[in-house]
């Protein structure tokens, strides 16, 4: 038995689909970068502002202990639409002259965002991209698990989250099978390939921070006193638990797993 779980530029996805079409870039592109920047609102807070179209961050601490100056490990991700971009690599270095002016005018009185990116010990490039689905993981004894199976758009630990799903449903498959390991294979491929064919088609047009985009939308990107002036907390919890149900995060499908 061969379980190809070797990331985004899968060998074994390559040999099973020789023809497969060329990666979708979505017209986004991300930079991350971890600084030691001193603790913010709290020190324990995630900040996600912004969107697509004019610039999104995602700000959270990635260590809790402070270093010897007081200082905390941070992890800001930027997103910005942009024509222009490079073939996928996670370790491709970033460059700010290609971004930092979306960000430069992000002052408040708790953070100064564009400092803290050009303090960045690390930065890095990488472009928004997935691939259409596959109409076939398995054949015979091989088969595709987590981003060898189905690469998605880098958001809400989507690459993360379904491998841990590929794996377990894989498990169950196996178990199951009483020692017939093509069979179990087959099953595992018939339960989870249009499921996460949908999460990928899903990211495409209405992904996990939409929130940001209808925030952005109904505001007009105008200052505003509190989220409930703009959407309601019925109308967060529903665009939030509809992704659930589709990436299957949900308290429901995660109990019957």
């Amino acid at each position: 038995m061969v379980i190809a779980c070797d990331g985004l530029h899968s060998v074994i996805r390559k040999q099973l689909h020789p023809g497969e079409c060329e990666p979708v870039y979505s017209g986004v592109n991300m930079w991350r970068g971890v600084t030691r920047w001193k603790p913010y609102l709290g020190g324990e807070t995630y900040v996600r502002g912004g969107w697509l179209t004019c610039g999104k961050m995602v700000i959270y601490p990635i260590r809790k202990a402070l270093d010897a100056n007081g200082l905390k490990l941070i992890n800001c991700v930027t997103e910005v639409t942009t024509p222009v971009y490079e073939r996928r690599d996670w370790s491709r270095q970033g460059r700010l002259e290609n971004f930092i002016h979306v960000f430069e005018d992000w002052h408040f009185d708790w953070l100064d965002v564009p400092a803290m990116i050009r303090a960045a010990d690390v930065l890095i490039e990488f472009p928004m991209i997935d691939q259409d689905p596959l109409p076939w993981w398995t054949q015979g004894s091989v088969t595709l698990l987590g981003d060898a199976a189905h690469p998605m758009v880098p958001r809400g630990s989507n690459g993360a989250g379904q491998a841990i799903i590929d794996a377990q449903a894989l498990a169950d498959c196996l178990a199951r099978s009483g020692g017939d390991v093509e069979e179990a294979l087959k099953r595992y491929k018939e339960q989870h390939l249009a499921a996460t064919a949908n999460i990928v088609l899903t990211n495409r047009k209405n992904p996990p921070d939409a929130i940001l985009r209808e925030v952005y939308e109904r505001s007009g990107d105008k200052p505003f006193h509190h989220i409930d002036d703009v959407i309601s907390q019925a109308e967060l919890a529903a665009i939030t638990d509809s992704y659930k149900r589709v990436a299957g995060y949900d308290k429901a499908s995660l109990k019957s797993a």
